[in-house]
């Protein structure tokens, strides 16, 4: 009688082993992003001084997207801000405000899934709603030495795929990374302690590393040494893996999504200006 309870047991916990390996298969939406889809209000940005305007486009697939963009000031670049796995624009556009205040032109692209545009949430639909926020920027008659990308955690993807894909005539004026990793797979091997595998069930792996190496420009890395969700030596690995000239800049005490907390704005501005000095 043990011996089939045991039995009973075994086949339940195998069934529902099963069944999740599935999920995150099938459903990846569900484990790896947590979206807001109320639409993103322009109006609260405008009360808290980041002055954008909505711009629209469109996908290559034809799908609506938007951006808030703000124009810059005295001939200095544009920064696309490409924000991560959660909430929408309307949660980011404060991490922007001080650099608008400096005179760089701020673009804050919106993907499917997020912010009340239609449509789902995947590695290659990611990459596809980057390439269309720059090439809206094309359109507006800016060049590639004229744009710096800058993405935090899942956005680090869609920032440096975007610059290498779109990159390869003429390289972009700086790459920023703010919490990010070397690939979306080895971040969540070293944070899940099951024994799942990852290597079959995650579709979307988002391997930064196969892009970073093969870029040359300036390169920025921003992590937080109490980072729980992407912890420190992703970007460790990241940066071991990116080609000169770059600069890594740990925040101590500082958890995933804080660093504007440690005025890491000043670190940008600061870097920004020191390449325009030495000529990068």
């Amino acid at each position: 009688m043990l011996k089939k309870i045991f039995y009973a047991i075994f086949l339940i916990a195998a069934m529902c082993y099963c069944i999740f390996c599935a999920l995150v298969y099938f459903y990846p939406q569900m484990f790896f992003y947590n979206p807001s889809s109320a639409k993103a209000r322009i109006e609260v940005a405008h009360s808290n001084f980041y002055p954008a305007q909505k711009v629209e486009y469109k996908a290559k697939d034809g799908t609506d997207l938007y951006a808030w963009h703000t124009p810059p000031k005295d001939n200095l670049p544009i920064i696309v801000f490409m924000h991560g796995n959660s909430y929408n624009i309307e949660k980011f556009y404060h991490k922007l405000v001080p650099l608008v205040e400096t005179g760089y032109g701020t673009l804050l692209p919106e993907y499917r899934g997020f912010g009340d545009i239609k449509g789902k949430i995947s590695q290659a639909n990611l990459e596809q709603d980057s390439i269309a926020a720059i090439k809206w920027l094309y359109s507006q008659g800016y060049k590639n030495h004229q744009i710096i990308i800058y993405g935090m955690s899942l956005g680090s993807y869609t920032a440096t795929y975007t610059t290498y894909t779109l990159g390869q005539a003429e390289s972009f004026k700086a790459l920023i990374l703010e919490v990010p990793f070397d690939s979306m797979y080895e971040d969540v091997k070293q944070i899940v302690n099951y024994p799942l595998p990852l290597n079959l069930i995650m579709r979307d792996k988002f391997n930064n590393i196969e892009f970073i190496k093969k870029l040359h420009l300036p390169l920025l890395i921003m992590a937080a040494a109490d980072d729980t969700l992407v912890p420190v030596q992703r970007a460790e690995a990241l940066y071991s893996a990116a080609n000169k000239p770059k600069k890594m800049l740990v925040y101590l005490g500082a958890e995933h999504g804080e660093l504007y907390n440690f005025r890491n704005y000043n670190d940008i501005i600061k870097w920004l200006k020191d390449n325009e000095k030495a000529g990068l």
